[in-house]
């Protein structure tokens, strides 16, 4: 795409609107605009780092939670350990990482009326590619399964198996390959990268990706920086009957101090230091992962069954949540880590552009990988605690996007039209600029 110059204002003014002039508007967001020779087209942020009107402003330089948008740069992590010859795409992850060689799937109750029933359980006959996952909260068979065995805990407790009680110690609702859902599949894809380099995954990335990139901000110990939490912005939740910003983010938060690195959500950093590493993705690589590496994950990843899994889930009760961006009667797929659309948006994005939302608030636009890479999440993926940032990545324009934001619960319907407005705003200026 030609050398732009943007209009600065008018995304100013779409970004005052939704912080301030608005009745009960968004407590802060940040908007970052990109391009694949690196440059960054437009950074700003308007409204405050609490729901204190008089606390101090928020910045680009502000850090925030992630969540989701975790997956992205563990996706990164998986593919450097590909081209360090340390596993390859098709290798069954179940030889690797300890916590998955023994994992059942769950195929039913015994009929009765006696509760909690029991669960049919079965051993998994495929290779387990970190696809077959689903989030407890969002699976009626293992909520139930939950119940019987007295299991509490649930994957937002910062914590790998290893005791019953303890994260993610569920079994699968799919055979691997053969489904799609909400799943922490990054989350053991990033265990994986940790039993093969023998570093925890703060580390590997620290000396893979953060060093490279001069990242000092990205972190899944915040607690560990001095000053790191009083500045970061506070999450906010929306009443559903009144509509007014409450402090807090409810159960939508991953815990803190969260005992694992949690490659799906545990990340924190700061709008400026995401964007670094969505340039990286955006130029297709060559500096921290191969070119060829970086070229798989814009691939789309579902066989036949698995897509129609895949359109089940995002037409059913995921709808508001995964759709809402898209314009109605639009499909996509998925693949390494996000999903991607398969014709242009009107006045938007580009066809096959990669988009993932982060629970805090966050979003991007961003890619895909190989059918059977064991990174590909195509029973699950996809968090259902968003408190929205949100990404997306247009190769075939250039561009790239991330919003970020920390308010619960998904699907907040000012922050989407807010994003939804400045996107909208940018492709007519580019297009007008060419």
């Amino acid at each position: 795409m030609a050398e732009v110059k943007l209009d600065l204002h008018q995304l100013d003014h779409i970004l005052k609107k939704y912080t301030s002039e608005l009745p009960n508007s968004l407590q802060g967001v940040s908007f970052s605009v990109f391009n694949n020779k690196g440059d960054t087209l437009y950074s700003n942020a308007y409204g405050s780092r609490t729901l204190d009107p008089k606390s101090e402003p928020l910045s680009t330089n502000t850090p925030i939670w992630t969540s989701s948008l975790t997956k992205l740069i563990t996706t990164l992590a998986c593919l450097i350990a590909v081209d360090q010859g340390l596993i390859g795409l098709d290798d069954n992850v179940r030889d690797i990482v300890p916590e998955l060689r023994d994992v059942k799937l769950l195929v039913g109750f015994e009929d009765s009326n006696n509760q909690p029933r029991k669960p049919i359980l079965k051993d998994v006959t495929q290779p387990i590619s970190l696809r077959g996952f689903t989030y407890d909260v969002f699976d009626a068979g293992l909520m139930e399964w939950s119940r019987g065995v007295g299991r509490t805990a649930h994957s937002h407790c910062g914590s790998y198996p290893t005791l019953l009680q303890e994260g993610y110690m569920h079994p699968l609702i799919h055979e691997p390959g053969r489904g799609w859902a909400y799943g922490p599949g990054m989350d053991w894809a990033g265990r994986a990268v940790e039993v093969l380099s023998g570093l925890t995954l703060e580390d590997f990335m620290q000396v893979n990706i953060f060093s490279k990139l001069d990242m000092h901000e990205t972190t899944f110990r915040p607690e560990n920086h001095n000053g790191y939490l009083s500045r970061k912005m506070d999450h906010a939740t929306r009443n559903p009957t009144t509509s007014a910003l409450m402090a807090g983010g409810g159960h939508h938060l991953l815990a803190l101090p969260a005992k694992d690195c949690i490659g799906g959500m545990g990340l924190y950093s700061t709008p400026n230091e995401l964007v670094k590493v969505l340039k990286e993705v955006l130029a297709g690589g060559g500096n921290i992962v191969k070119r060829e590496s970086m070229a798989e994950m814009l691939k789309t990843q579902l066989n036949e069954e698995t897509q129609a899994a895949f359109m089940e889930v995002i037409d059913g009760r995921a709808k508001y949540h995964l759709r809402q961006t898209w314009p109605e009667g639009y499909d996509g797929t998925f693949g390494l880590s996000a999903s991607i659309n398969f014709d242009d948006f009107p006045g938007r994005r580009r066809k096959n552009s990669m988009n993932w939302a982060g629970s805090s608030g966050l979003h991007a636009v961003r890619i895909m990988s190989h059918p059977s890479s064991p990174w590909v999440v195509r029973n699950g993926g996809l968090l259902p605690n968003e408190i929205y940032t949100r990404i997306w990545i247009d190769p075939s324009s250039g561009i790239g996007g991330l919003i970020t934001t920390q308010l619960a619960p998904p699907g907040d319907r000012m922050f989407t039209q807010c994003l939804l407005d400045l996107e909208s705003a940018l492709y007519a200026q580019l297009r007008a600029a060419t």
